[in-house]
């Protein structure tokens, strides 16, 4: 049996000197190529960034290369960052083009735009102030969503609902073993640090691929969370990836993460170990969290199939209740 330490140095492998000065960055974004209008309005909101250095690449993820072509024609109509690389990209899954975008990065710390979201104009700037007295730690910000018309088409046209901050302000190792409350736009990773732990994304995975990469990166390089508000997520009205894919695929992609995150040592952050023990985990007996959930379930069930025998177990409990107030000292 490996000892942990032993796994974790593994993982690590040979790890470059901390980047020092001021950081670079490259951004990914990744595109279809099927909503021209919308990738040109994340460029140019790449374009409007306050930090340099940095540069764009647009991996374009489609298997005709004269479509490829057509899009980076349209985007150099537009107004567009200085140093940017078109990609054409074939073949593989969701995360492929993210991948290719990965291997050809040069910056020192890596980050993502979706073509259908935007920056604002500190977004690499907010990144870089983070990592001044925090080199080589993941950065995670905030994201704001806000819902977009279509009208019908594949396009965003306007928005049709207010600003919304519908995701964590601040990153949390434990809640994020649940669910994602991190948007890929969200965050600056550490180039070298994912180079030599041969940390990819999951290719296999149809969604959370983001999520699943940013929890062993996590792990390794801690995360320093930022209030500042730097990026759009545009909910389209038809329908993102959170609404395109089916409940079951959602649920097995789920559950493919956790079986990676719980074949791994674990390294948390300072205090989360009291955390964990508000759990109540009793020998034998799992968590007290997991016993209340399953008497929960268990009751609605009984709701749903008998509600008089769940009256008469709410009135008897309704009266126990009463009877110990009655009986209670008096104050």
């Amino acid at each position: 049996m490996s000892r942990p330490i032993d796994d974790i140095i593994d993982d690590l492998g040979d790890i470059s000197p901390l980047p020092s000065g001021t950081p670079s960055f490259t951004v990914i974004v990744r595109t279809q190529g099927t909503r021209p209008g919308a990738l040109a309005e994340a460029l140019a909101s790449l374009a409007a960034q306050t930090h340099h250095p940095f540069d764009v690449l647009v991996t374009v993820h489609n298997d005709d290369l004269k479509a490829s072509a057509r899009v980076e024609s349209l985007a150099r109509e537009t107004v567009i960052p200085e140093a940017i690389r078109f990609i054409p990209v074939s073949g593989g899954g969701r995360s492929h083009p993210l991948n290719v975008g990965l291997a050809e990065a040069t910056g020192d710390y890596i980050c993502f735009l979706d073509d259908d979201d935007l920056a604002m104009p500190d977004w690499l700037a907010a990144f870089a102030r983070a990592l001044s007295n925090n080199p080589g730690a993941v950065v995670r910000s905030v994201t704001q969503s806000q819902a977009w018309t279509t009208d019908g088409g594949i396009e965003p046209i306007r928005a049709i609902g207010p600003i919304e901050r519908p995701f964590a302000a601040a990153f949390d190792l434990l809640a994020h073993f649940s669910h994602n409350e991190t948007p890929i736009c969200s965050i600056a990773l550490p180039l070298d640090l994912l180079r030599s732990a041969d940390i990819t994304f999951d290719d296999s995975l149809p969604v959370y691929e983001d999520w699943d990469l940013l929890m062993r990166v996590a792990m390794l390089a801690g995360v320093v969370s930022i209030p500042d508000e730097t990026s759009l997520y545009r909910r389209l009205d038809n329908g993102n990836a959170d609404t395109a894919e089916t409940v079951a695929i959602w649920e097995k992609a789920h559950g493919k993460v956790l079986d990676r995150l719980s074949a791994r040592p674990l390294v948390l952050p300072i205090g989360d170990a009291r955390r964990l023990a508000s759990a109540h985990f009793d020998v034998h007996g799992g968590s007290r969290h997991d016993r209340e959930l399953a008497q929960a379930r268990q009751e609605i069930d009984e709701l749903t199939k008998s509600p008089v025998r769940w009256v008469a177990r709410f009135a008897r409990r309704a009266t126990g209740a009463a009877r110990a107030r009655l009986s209670a000292p008096r104050q």
